[in-house]
């Protein structure tokens, strides 16, 4: 883990770039985390490994999109990831590669994969796997979050353009746009809301891209600790109490982790999915029907360990991949 809040997180080598804001460090070497020059994970199969731009002459792939959980915050090595394990027990045969960016809402999820399918094979299937970050940004001010929603990091990006004052454009991103925690803040009802719809308008566009391309594209609910179990194995509740003594997941999104909110939140993402003609799946109701109270599952209240990723690689494949239909 300290691979990946030391050299993954907003403190350390992310790298700011056009169009998507921010992106992981390039060409990035060690025993845990391995990217290619263009900040892509290498997922593995048998002795080879993949990227999005490094495809070693691969004739077609499969793709899993999404932010830090399919990226695989939690994984040991690039071998243990959700793409890795997707490509170890798909009979099919053919790689799955990692599209998966730290910190990403659905509007850089989608603007990645705009900017770098043209590097890619032919892509059988699309498998994203999000939800959480827009639901959690939701809750900024709608001064922060303008038209496309807002994005982790926003402050230091407003702070460097205030500092700039170069030009009309920095001077307007830069002024009056800093996010207060208690300023404006929208309701839980406005704020599902929001995340539905910014999800969805995303998820067409995905869509149409994957129609363009001839690829089978399916939308899966990613889950919280709390929306599988309300009480964690012994380690999980362990690294849970750790992390809340640090300022933790469950003071900052605590009426998120609620069973409610994931009900009312999965409902209209699944409604909303449906009628725009994309299968979707909830995860967290395939988790609560295999995991025992005694599975290690989550290394913190979002990211999987190693046997997380692994369970969840061969539950896509039983309900997505496989059949491209709907759980």
């Amino acid at each position: 883990m300290d691979y990946y809040s030391n050299e993954f997180a907003d403190g350390g080598n992310v790298n700011w770039l056009p169009y998507m804001m921010y992106f992981h460090p390039f060409n990035f070497r060690s025993e845990v985390v391995n990217t290619d020059g263009s900040g892509f994970r290498y997922s593995t199969k048998g002795d080879q490994r993949y990227s999005a731009t490094d495809m070693h002459g691969l004739g077609s792939c499969h793709l899993i999109a999404g932010s830090s959980t399919v990226f695989g915050i939690g994984a040991s090595a690039d071998s243990h990831t959700l793409a890795s394990r997707l490509s170890e027990h798909d009979p099919r045969g053919v790689p799955w590669v990692n599209f998966g960016g730290r910190s990403f809402n659905s509007t850089q999820e989608m603007i990645l994969f705009s900017l770098y399918r043209h590097r890619l094979p032919e892509v059988e299937s699309v498998t994203i796997l999000s939800g959480f970050n827009d639901l959690g940004l939701a809750r900024l001010p709608k001064r922060v979050r303008l038209d496309n929603g807002a994005f982790f990091m926003c402050n230091e990006f407003y702070e460097a353009m205030a500092a700039k004052k170069q030009s009309r454009f920095s001077k307007w991103f830069g002024e009056g746009k800093l996010a207060e925690p208690s300023e404006n803040l929208p309701s839980l009802d406005e704020q599902i809301d929001y995340a539905v719809a910014l999800t969805l308008r995303n998820l067409s566009n995905w869509k149409a891209m994957c129609t363009q391309m001839d690829a089978m594209l399916t939308f899966v609910l990613q889950p919280l600790s709390s929306w599988v179990r309300p009480i964690g194995c012994d380690e999980e509740e362990a690294l849970f109490e750790e992390r809340e003594r640090h300022g933790g997941f469950a003071e900052q999104y605590g009426d998120i982790l609620s069973h409610q909110t994931y009900e009312t939140y999965r409902d209209r993402l699944r409604e909303g999915a449906q009628a725009i003609g994309v299968p979707f799946t909830d995860l967290t109701e395939h988790l609560q029907g295999k995991v025992a109270s005694d599975f290690w599952l989550f290394v913190d209240r979002i990211h999987f360990t190693n046997q997380g990723h692994d369970l969840v690689s061969r539950i896509l494949l039983e309900s997505v991949a496989k059949v491209g239909e709907p759980s």
